[in-house]
Parts: structure tokens; sequence; C-alpha cells
């Protein structure tokens, strides 16, 4: 009974923590964007004095030389003004959509008041008594609420810019607990990478039992699927990544060809214990704070990306840990469950949908994968749902948005390096319990990232 009480108390300080880190999330879209405005506006700014100094040599030149004409009568009095013009009217466009979306009433809600409640549970076990405190972030009753004008939120944003003390203070206060991942001083020379300049690897510090029998501790095969095992999860996964020296690349091109996507990882196995749905994980999480940033409207067109790749994914970027998390039944592009022995093979090159093993609204399985997401990236709906420890599941995630063999982030009207923006740390694929707890955990470095990894040895 003690045991359930301290699960319990644990459950509602995770639940505190993703609070948390969703306010924190939002605190940093709108850091963004009033970084973007706040450029914008200095831009169109600069454009007018531009444009007042450009009326006032035009009016000097008119009472000085009256003989203009051809090429400086042209560059002058035609090509200059209609530039001027047109960056004007573009930047002040920028300007209207990004006020546009800075809303406070639609962007972020009212903060509230952190308010200290007392969970008190008593046993009669000797004389012990257990006191749990938690913070929790408590909304305002809307009665009270009191609409932010934008004026004064842009003020608060802009104090917050210039002095970042309080989103220091608020980043130490929600990191997770301290991550530790296999940094690149325990990979073999590069030299005996198979897959050079990729190394697929198991993430091994974030849990001691888990194992890929077969490779152990080097490289792990890309385009051929292989056996791993956990404390939660045994099955395979599968790995493909357009470009790489693959171990299959016949299958890796009958694969891609004819489709825009660029990543594909696939799981499949059995958990070891039944967990809830809606306390299973995917993302990147980061050991270290990340470097060289991009700009914020571009940071921010990225978010935008990662959330329609990973719907409902929380994205927390300035801080000493940051994190991509989602939920992996919202994100994944195929999920089914089947008995064991009619699992489906999972190198082939099509993927059907089945949740209806997950019962409830997915019973007759004829739900649509859009719908599905939309059911399972909700926290509160994905709750009734559960997976046992007798199904075979099947979870296939893709994307065409980052490119692995070159290690960037193709926005499509940008290319974003990742190398030295990852300050020598890889990417993932991973699964992991609310709790902290993971399902697997493997890596992908690029020889990119040894450089700026050797600093940290």
């Amino acid at each position: 009974a003690l045991q359930l009480k301290l699960d319990g108390v644990n459950h509602v300080l995770q639940e505190t923590v993703t609070e948390l880190n969703a306010t924190q999330g939002k605190m940093e879209m709108l850091q963004q964007q009033v970084l973007s405005l706040v450029s914008n506006q200095i831009s169109m700014m600069g454009i007018i004095a531009l444009l007042y100094l450009y009326i006032i040599f035009v009016s000097i030149l008119y009472q000085f030389v009256t003989d203009i004409g051809g090429f400086w009568w042209w560059l002058g009095f035609t090509l200059l003004p209609i530039s001027i013009l047109v960056a004007s009217v573009i930047c002040g466009m920028r300007c209207q959509t990004m006020w546009s979306d800075v809303d406070s009433s639609n962007l972020i809600e009212p903060m509230g008041s952190i308010e200290t409640e007392t969970l008190a549970t008593a046993e009669d076990i000797g004389d012990s008594i257990i006191h749990t405190e938690k913070s929790r972030l408590i909304s305002p009753q809307k009665s009270f609420v009191r609409r932010q004008s934008i004026t004064s939120m842009i003020s608060k944003s802009m104090s917050s810019l210039l002095n970042r003390k309080s989103m220091r203070r608020l980043s130490s206060g929600i990191d997770k607990s301290i991550l530790h991942a296999r940094e690149a001083y325990s990979l073999p020379d590069v030299e005996e990478w198979p897959h050079r300049p990729l190394f697929v690897c198991l993430n091994t510090p974030v849990c001691s039992n888990h194992k890929v029998p077969e490779h152990g501790l080097g490289s792990c095969p890309i385009g051929v699927p292989f056996k791993f095992e956990s404390d939660l999860f045994v099955g395979q996964c599968l790995i493909r990544l357009k470009g790489a020296n693959s171990d299959d690349p016949e299958g890796d091109e009958e694969y891609f060809t004819g489709r825009k996507r660029i990543f594909q990882s696939v799981i499949q196995g059995q958990f070891k214990e039944k967990v809830n749905v809606a306390d299973v994980l995917t993302g990147h999480e980061f050991s270290r704070p990340l470097k060289n940033l991009p700009h914020p409207w571009v940071l921010k067109t990225a978010t935008n990306f990662i959330g329609k790749v990973t719907p409902g994914a929380n994205v927390v970027v300035h801080t000493n840990q940051p994190h991509v998390e989602a939920l992996l039944s919202g994100s994944s592009q195929v999920i089914r469950g089947d008995m064991p022995g009619n699992e489906p093979e999972i190198a082939c090159k099509n993927l059907v949908e089945d949740c209806s093993v997950l019962g409830g609204a997915f019973k007759d399985g004829d739900v649509p994968v859009a719908r599905r997401k939309r059911i399972l990236s909700n926290p509160a709906r994905c709750k009734e749902y559960s997976f046992d420890c007798e199904t075979v599941y099947t979870f296939e995630f893709y994307q065409n948005l980052f490119d692995a063999s070159s290690y960037s982030l193709d926005l499509g009207f940008t290319k974003i390096g990742c190398s030295q923006m990852l300050a020598g740390q890889p990417i993932q694929w991973l699964g992991k319990m609310r709790d902290g707890r993971y399902l697997w955990s493997f890596q992908i470095w690029h020889e990119k990232l040894l450089k700026a990894a050797a600093s940290y040895k």
C-alpha cells in the first residue's frame, strides 16, 4: 500500500514537470517571435530612414543639378525608389503577420499563481508518516483573469531578453534529472566505422541492461533489422537512412524510390510489463546545451515543422538539457498490433496500420491514421489505452526533414547544419517511459560531430 501511494505521488510530480516543460516551451516560442518581430521592426525603421534620406538627397540634387539624364536618372529616380518601396512593403507585411502571431490570448495562457499544496499520506507503520509536498501550476479562475495587452507583453518579453536571469532560474528549476549519454570517446576509431561517415550504436549509459546481442557496443546495421532487449522491451529494430552506406542497398533503394522521406525507423516487439499509452514517449534529448542556434525565425520555422511531424511535441531548446518529447503513439506514422507469429516483416516496403488490439475507438480497425494521431497525441485521451505484454507491436516512424548523410535539417527554403549546433551530440531513436526508464535508445553519429565532441572528453 505504501509503495502504491509513493507511485501516486511520483506520478503527480511527473505531471507537474510535464506542465512546467510545456510552459517553458510556450515561453521560448514567445521569445523567438519577439526577437523576430524586433529584428523586422529595426529593419523597417532602417528602410524608413533610408527613404527619408533619399527624399532629402533628391531635394538637394534638384537645387544644384539641373541636367541629370541617362543611367543616373534611371538609377536615382526609378530603380532606387522602387526598390525601397518594395522592401518597405515586404518588411511591413512581415511585421503585420508577426504582430498577429504574437497574441497574448492565443500564444500563452495566463500563468496563474504557483500554489504550494501539501499531500499528506500517513500510514500507521511504527511512528513513520510520509509528507510529500509538490508545487503545482494552478490556473486562476476566468473571472479574475486579466488579459494582457500586446504592448505590455512585448515590453515584458524585451526585458526578459535583456536580462535572462529569470529564464535561467526557470530552466534550472524544471530541468530533468541529469542525463547521461554515450560520448564520442567511447566509439571506435572513425576509420573502423563500417558505414562511415555514419555510426549507429546503442546508447549504453541510459540503461545498463540494454543489449544488442549480435553487435554489442559496436556498430548496429543500417538497412537491416537487428535484435535488441531492455528491461521493458524485447524485439528488433530497423533504421534506414537515405544516402548512407547501407547493409542492404537494394532494399533501401526500393524503399526510398519515389518517396520524399529520407529517414525511416521501425521497432517491433513486446513489452515486458503492461504500460499506459500516455506514459510511452519518443524524441531526442541532449545532456549539454545547444550552441550556435540559428536566427529565431528560422528556429521557429523548424519548431513548426517538428510539430507537424510529431503532433503534440514538447520542444525545449534554451536549457541545460534540451529535449524534444512526444507521445510514441501520436507521432508514429504506423502502429499495429499482432499476435506472435502473425506480425509483418519490418523490412517490407509498406507497413499497414492496425490498432484494433487497443480496443475502444480502435476496436473495428477502421480508424484513419490522421484520427489515430489526434486521439493518441492527446495525453488525456490516450490514458484510456494500454500496451499489453502478449501482443507484438510494430511502430514505424519516417520523415523528410533530417538528412543524416549530411547531418542537416532541410526546411525547404534553407538547410541548417546540425553538427555545430548539437555541440558534439548525436540524434537518437529512442523510446522511454514518462518515469525515466528506457525501452530502447540508439544513437546516430556522424563524423562531423567528432571535432566538437573532442572538447568534452
